[in-house]
């Protein structure tokens, strides 16, 4: 049977109509997808910030709460401190009247060190600080160590608050270990701003060096101090196009970070 070459144009005339139809469905659905496809990770992204933001003000939120707490247990021992003064004053009274001035010095000598374990809270506007700072210090402070600090008010607003958290954090953790590690046990911080650069430079003292026996910063049981979090503070100096400076000078290991300000 012979079919005419007409028909066979119709033939493929009508396929051709229907394979453009389908590939114009596909097209379509293709654009139908990728718009799906796009509106979705709006969505998911949008969400994802949510959730962070989320977590960031609850962050922010415990952190408030723990600091106002940590305020209210230094309010409350300088209370009870300023109620026994006027006994302690009574008592080297007495013994000065009785020329006990050895006993005098000891009952006084007994006082500064309560007063010298006591950490002074430090205000300087910046609320983040503010609490890394005196939940820090005032545990080391209770470990026995000797501090001394020098804090400006600096905002660092340019750097994010969870960022600036996990560096200040690791600096002071290192710090504190390394500190308790050696013999004097003595800390120092630095916040300030020269020439433009805002500075956080923290120091501890040493009785070997660091940079000799551990020069990675390989943190392990047997390799204690400045190496948990090493890495996390060469990241987040990078990330905010800082400056970090790791040096050891009269026994004492020194970490220093410098940012330009925004």
């Amino acid at each position: 049977m012979k079919i005419s070459i007409g028909i066979l144009l119709i033939i493929l005339i009508i396929e051709s109509v229907y394979l453009l139809k389908i590939l114009k469905e596909k097209k379509e659905q293709k654009i139908k997808y990728e718009e799906h496809d796009r509106l979705l990770t709006e969505y998911v992204a949008a969400n994802l910030d949510m959730e962070k933001q989320l977590r960031d003000t609850q962050h922010d939120f415990e952190k408030q709460q723990d600091m106002a707490e940590e305020i209210k247990k230094i309010q409350e021992q300088s209370r009870l401190l300023k109620h026994d003064m006027k006994n302690h004053t009574l008592v080297m009274l007495s013994y000065l009247e009785e020329d006990k001035i050895e006993e005098t010095k000891k009952y006084a000598s007994d006082i500064l060190d309560k007063l010298n374990k006591m950490y002074t809270y430090v205000n300087v506007g910046n609320s983040l600080l503010n609490y890394i700072i005196n939940n820090k210090l005032s545990k080391a402070k209770e470990m026995g160590i000797e501090i001394k600090a020098e804090i400006e008010n600096l905002a660092f607003s340019y750097i994010d608050s969870v960022d600036f958290s996990a560096l200040l954090n690791n600096i002071l953790d290192n710090a504190i270990e390394g500190a308790m590690a050696s013999k004097d046990k003595k800390l120092e911080l630095q916040i300030f701003n020269k020439k433009g650069f805002d500075s956080i430079v923290v120091k501890n003292t040493i009785d070997v060096s660091v940079l000799e026996n551990n020069p990675d910063f390989v943190s392990s049981k047997e390799e204690k101090g400045h190496g948990f979090g090493m890495k996390q503070i060469q990241k987040i100096t990078v990330k905010y196009e800082g400056y970090l400076d790791i040096y050891e000078k009269n026994r004492m290991f020194v970490v220093g970070i410098m940012f330009l300000e925004q």
